[in-house]
């Protein structure tokens, strides 16, 4: 389900769109050649989109159109999809997903002034000599992000590109400095009516008499709308005192009906569609007589604008068409709610077809469409986006469906705002189980289990999960139960068991296309630290990237980092930060991803532990804590908490862990389920730590036999393994080598390194030891393997690579099609690729080489091979 395409189509000219006006399309053009800003602004009726047309179609090949159709209802969010859409014919470099700065600006605030910078920048950077950007009805724009973005622009566009304000009544915009300072040519009611000669002119042509004709001007007082109707009535028809709006519904439904009864018909019942083409009448339930309505629409006249030419169609006047469909309101309500549902069903933009629905009086269809495509309109919209349409609904009907109580809980999981999603979820199941829906039910508590775990409120999570056994479910159901038993399991510290439960949901995820499901089953640092992780993860991953196709989506980011912690956990250290780099990549091109950030500020901070870079990642854990989303609640923080205190200890910062430690004991007095029978010491490997830390040997050895006596329980980040060596270490050092030997053993039987990470330079020594015949051979092998792969390498200052190097063999083939004049769109025919990856491509060559613009490139680019100074290096 995408943006309709008309609303980025300019309208097409057309034989007596409008009397030839050349002193009015002079000052259109004196306008666009000397101000920055044009605003027309009239009310209905008089003639604003067909004068643009006319101005527009004189402009020459040299100046680039984007033109957008806003509509009643349309907000920030929708009119960046327009702007995008509308803009992609000229390839823009962005340097940030269009998608990323539209999710970036709906979050408001400083975000929408800095999402209009950066597309003002990426503009400025076309390959286009001069540009006119229309907003044709910018009154529709009634919030205030849309006011603050276009404020912006109107403030900081530059005058190679003009802006295009088509209104009914003056915008809510900051326009009285551009006034004062020239920049701003205002076209009013009084330039765009029609002078009296005028109108006597088109009188006489249409055969009226003299008097008829002086008087006609009086009537209308040049009112373009109301010339054109009066012209239109039968001849020696009395015509009224004065046109006005009001006259003229009154006058419009005249005409409609003196039309032949079957045009009268068609026009009456495609009211309800937005735009008419023959394929879109016809699936309305018209029949074959369509094409020659419209062509008889056509040339009839009948405020009717021509918006494409393949297929060819039409957009009735919005004056006309609401009096149209008024009248099929009146007359037939029955067939007018019924084909407002069937032309929902044939829309493909979201919210026409909720608008649709909502006028049909089928708030609860229009609920459960927006349910079944909510992982769609995710990719689309956002999560930003997704909330906006739940929005439009009415306030009681909202807080009485349950689907729309499921679609906001959707959109707040993915923001991390996990109490309103809950929420939001024990609303829907309530509901559902008070009409009897078993599945929709099934499907919320699912769904709630998981939040309720994020929460930390694991028994009523348990409770939930008891009634939905996976193996006696089917398809999303049996997902969604499986996941929940693996966040279960993780959280409760039943660490053996999330292995085993994650690859059943990877075998059933692998019996589904669906993005939306393999999002969510995406697996956390802390999940893939859990043993025998390793093989299901990379299962895991590669379904995913299948799923995932050529398609650039912020999901392919959640991939990424998930692999990049898969390889770190199993020690493989460069490939670990080759998917970190590629993960922060794809997050610095789709804008702020909070769960990318969160998640490489904390792989960073341990590869610069095991760098010895102490301060560095101790400050990274102090970030990462400082930045923790309040939605997620007091459970994520203690977490977090724990994750930084584990890396204090790691780095011998005494001071820190026992900040850290009192931190998690003052929020673990809020978390009922903290402390439960699978985790009964969650604090003891850390105060071993700190034993160690003071000097306290003997508490510490005490400690970590304890911890290792709790078994699986104690082992959150792999903190089992850590706990064997530490135990081992200090052993050693009271000369009991058996006993350290038999302390070490287990850690070295899994096949990677895991919880060790936390303590690289104490494995190296561990290595070192002359172990006898104490430990297996096999084990004692693994270990030095570990040991030689995390060695810390000398550090060497790389000369920097030759700009060519640093394009990858994918980049150096778009850059040389973009040097032969192709555009974004023939790249990705050209490469077998997808737009948008195409973009992505153009973003990182232009980043990698320090440019600003295709031009930019494609000059490097034949420069270089000019040069011939490295033959073959840009193959």
């Amino acid at each position: 389900m995408a943006l309709a395409h008309t609303k980025t189509r300019a309208p097409q000219p057309r034989e007596g769109l409008l009397l030839p006006r050349p002193g009015l399309l002079a000052q259109v053009e004196r306008a666009l050649a000397e101000q920055r800003v044009l605003l027309i602004n009239a009310p209905a009726g008089y003639g604003k989109t067909a004068l643009l047309t006319q101005a527009l179609a004189a402009r020459g090949r040299d100046t680039a159109i984007a033109w957008v159709a806003l509509d009643e209802g349309d907000d920030l969010g929708r009119l960046l999809d327009c702007l995008f859409a509308a803009f992609e014919p000229f390839d823009p470099p962005w340097r940030t997903a269009p998608e990323g700065l539209r999710d970036a600006a709906l979050r408001g605030g400083g975000e929408i002034t800095a999402v209009a910078d950066a597309m003002l920048n990426a503009l400025e950077a076309c390959e286009v000599e001069r540009g006119l950007i229309v907003l044709d009805d910018v009154h529709h724009l009634q919030d205030a992000a849309s006011v603050q973005f276009l404020d912006r622009w109107l403030a900081r566009m530059g005058w190679r590109w003009r802006l295009v304000l088509s209104a009914r009544h003056e915008p809510p915009l900051r326009l009285a400095r551009l006034r004062a300072t020239g920049e701003l040519a205002d076209l009013g009611p009084a330039e765009l009516a029609l002078a009296r000669d005028e109108v006597e002119r088109l009188a006489h042509t249409a055969g009226l008499d003299g008097e008829a004709a002086a008087g006609l001007y009086e009537r209308c007082q040049g009112w373009p709308a109301g010339v054109r109707l009066v012209l239109g009535m039968k001849q020696g028809q009395r015509l009224p005192a004065a046109i006005d709006r009001a006259t003229f519904d009154y006058l419009a439904a005249e005409v409609l009906d003196r039309l032949d009864a079957g045009l009268r018909g068609f026009l009456l019942r495609s009211s309800v569609l937005y735009e008419l083409d023959v394929a879109r009448c016809q699936a309305l339930g018209e029949g074959a007589h369509v094409p020659g309505w419209l062509a008889e629409i056509e040339r009839l006249s009948l405020f009717v604008t021509v918006v494409d030419l393949a297929p060819h169609t039409l957009r009735l006047h919005q004056m006309f068409r609401n009096m149209l469909r008024q009248r099929l309101r009146q007359e037939q309500p029955d067939v007018h709610r019924e084909l407002l549902e069937r032309a929902a069903m044939l829309e493909t933009d979201a919210m026409r077809r909720q608008g649709l629905l909502l006028a049909a009086g089928r708030p609860e269809r229009a609920a459960e469409l927006l349910l079944a495509d909510g992982a769609l309109l995710m990719n689309q919209l956002g999560a930003q986006g997704l909330l906006d349409l739940t929005r439009r609904f009415d306030a009681g009907f909202a807080d009485t469906n349950a689907e729309l109580h499921r679609v906001k809980a959707l959109a707040l999981w993915v923001l991390w705002e996990a109490q309103q999603a809950e929420w939001h979820l024990s609303r829907a199941e309530a509901l559902f189980e008070a009409r009897g829906d078993d599945a929709g039910l099934r499907a919320s508590r699912a769904h709630r289990s998981i939040l309720l775990i994020a929460q930390g409120r694991l028994k009523e999570a348990e409770a939930l999960l008891r009634d939905l056994d996976p193996f006696a479910l089917s398809g999303e159901l049996r997902r969604m139960s499986l996941l929940g038993r693996t966040w279960h399991a993780l959280e409760s510290c039943r660490f053996d068991a999330v292995a085993p439960l994650f690859e059943a949901l990877v075998a059933e995820l692998e019996q589904s296309t669906s993005l939306e499901a393999w999002y969510t089953g995406s697996p956390a640092p802390r999940q893939i630290s859990c043993a025998g992780m390793a093989l299901p993860v990379d299962r895991w991953y590669r379904g995913a990237m299948q799923v995932l196709g050529d398609r650039a989506l912020p999901f392919g980011v959640n991939a990424h980092m998930a692999q990049a912690w898969n390889l770190f956990w199993q020690g493989r250290l460069p490939d670990a930060r080759q998917w970190l780099a590629r993960a922060e990549s794809d997050a610095a091109w789709f804008g702020r991803l909070i769960i990318a950030r969160n998640h490489g500020q904390a792989l960073h901070a341990m590869l610069d532990l095991i760098a010895g870079q102490h301060d560095s990642a101790l400050e990274l854990m102090r970030l990462r804590l400082a930045e923790h989303v309040p939605g997620y609640g007091i459970w994520g923080e203690w977490h977090a908490t724990f994750f930084m205190s584990r890396m204090a200890a790691a780095c011998g910062n005494r001071a820190a862990l026992t900040e850290g430690l009192a931190r998690l004991a003052r929020l673990g007095a809020d978390l009922n389920d903290l402390v439960m029978p699978y985790r009964p010491r969650p604090l003891l490997g850390l105060q071993a730590q700190l034993a160690a830390l003071e000097g306290r040997r003997a508490d510490a050895i005490a400690a970590w036999r304890g911890l290792l006596a709790d078994g699986e329980s104690g082992d959150l980040l792999g903190q089992l393994a850590e706990a064997r060596l530490l135990l081992a270490e200090a052993l050693l050092e009271q000369s009991d080598r058996a006993g350290a030997a038999q302390a070490l053993a287990p850690a070295l039987a899994r096949r990677e390194p895991g919880g060790l990470m936390w303590v690289v330079p104490r494995l190296l020594r561990v290595a070192g030891e002359d172990w006898g015949d104490l430990l297996d051979t096999g084990d004692l092998a693994r270990l030095r393997g570990w040991a030689d792969a995390l060695r810390p390498a000398t550090q060497e200052v790389l000369p920097v690579a030759p700009a060519d190097e640093r394009l990858s063999q994918r980049e150096a083939e778009v850059i040389a099609q973009i040097a032969a004049g192709a555009s974004n769109k023939h790249i990705a025919r050209a490469l077998d690729l997808s737009p948008h990856t195409v973009k992505r491509h153009v973003a990182n060559i232009l980043d990698k080489l320090g440019l600003n613009s295709r031009g930019e490139a494609a000059a490097w680019w034949n420069s270089q091979r000019q040069a011939a100074t490295r033959p073959g290096a840009l193959g």
